[in-house]
């Protein structure tokens, strides 16, 4: 029988996001022809893992995150550490990371054990994600041309991710494009039914309450709508406690509902009519083809990067504030554009047999 070589996957924790969802697929699938191992910097697991796939998590039990520099630092050494020693005990011939700071502890490991193939994953279109504190734009710049090019290869989830990457940040090793994995469902699932513009007009949004997928042009749009629009946002995030206040502000509480992080979204998706993608930035984000797998209408911000890729091919468009593009499986709207979002949910609610069009496309 052939020897199946030991594979690491590792990244900081399996709680809910795109990297992390994508890392629980890829650790399932790969037991077919690997000795899976996942390690992680916390023990947050929240999907599904593969009765085969070893779990080794590297901070001690109840550790969660940290915000503060200094504590940051003195973990990523300790992680480092740690992450190093694992390797030479589990006799891991491949390492492959996602996210910046578990490459960046990859590529150390690289010089420390001979003969360990190892590649890197970034996730995030980095020249935009990483500036927002100038101290993290500087970290990245200087980091990732030494630690990054350490590696044998690159992969990220967008062409325009790699790009960057060479252009900004001195990439110089082979690199590559992997979309994001997804298990699409055999037949397509019936969605909620919409008769008459009277009725609520459902739309739904899932991710991080964080600055980069700007919630908040979410709420601005639903305050400019009429009472017959509602909201269903899942997710939880540092956004939060602020995001909800401006809801309870503009009287937005019997529209808007938050619901928190959930394991079965897609039966939390079918429940609506579209659903909205209202990011400043992103990889390649895995909410959209959550939604596109049960079919339903797509309505994204052509941010960097991901959903010109996913909804028209990425095929370039002219795109105007204030408009919708009527993009080949969705529409798109300009990053931050309210007055271009209201009219592309508009068109949605008050267009069926185009919702239904859209909605084919989608599956």
């Amino acid at each position: 029988m052939k020897h199946k070589k030991n594979i690491v996957l590792f990244t900081m924790a399996l709680d809910f996001g795109g990297a992390e969802r994508v890392v629980s697929l890829l650790g399932n699938e790969l037991t077919k022809y690997y000795n899976v191992t996942i390690i992680l910097f916390y023990r947050h697991i929240e999907f599904e893992i593969h009765k085969d796939v070893k779990i080794i998590v590297l901070s001690k039990p109840n550790k969660t995150y940290k915000q503060a520099l200094i504590p940051k630092v003195f973990n990523a050494i300790l992680f480092t550490y740690k992450y190093i020693k694992t390797l030479k005990k589990e006799n891991i011939d491949v390492a492959i990371s996602f996210l910046a700071a578990p490459n960046i502890i990859n590529s150390i490991a690289k010089l420390f054990i001979l003969n360990l193939k190892t590649a890197i994953s970034e996730r995030n279109f980095p020249s935009i994600r990483y500036n927002e504190k100038k101290y993290v734009l500087f970290i990245t710049k200087l980091f990732f041309p030494i630690f990054y090019n350490k590696n044998d290869m690159l992969f990220s989830n967008s062409i325009y991710i790699n790009d960057d990457l060479k252009n900004h940040f001195k990439l110089k090793i082979k690199s590559d494009v992997i979309y994001n994995p997804i298990i699409i469902e055999e037949h397509k699932p019936r969605l909620k039914a919409y008769t008459h513009k009277s009725d609520n007009f459902n739309l739904v949004n899932v991710g991080r309450l964080t600055h980069p997928k700007n919630q908040k042009l979410l709420v601005s749009t639903m305050n400019m709508l009429d009472e017959n629009f509602t909201l269903d946002i899942f997710g939880v995030g540092i956004l939060e406690s602020e995001l909800k206040s401006e809801v309870k502000l503009l009287n937005l509480e019997n529209r808007i509902i938050f619901h928190g992080a959930v394991t079965n979204i897609k039966e939390q998706l079918i429940n609506s009519h579209c659903f909205v993608l209202s990011s400043l930035v992103e990889g390649f984000p895995n909410v959209l083809l959550e939604a596109m797998s049960v079919g339903l209408p797509i309505i994204s911000t052509n941010c960097m990067s991901g959903p010109l890729e996913l909804l028209n091919d990425n095929e370039h468009i002219q795109l105007n504030k204030g408009s919708f593009y009527k993009a080949k499986y969705g529409l798109l709207v300009e990053v931050n554009d309210t007055e271009g979002l209201i009219e592309a949910i508009k068109f949605f609610q008050l267009n069926p047999t185009e919702r239904q069009k859209y909605s084919e496309l989608s599956f």
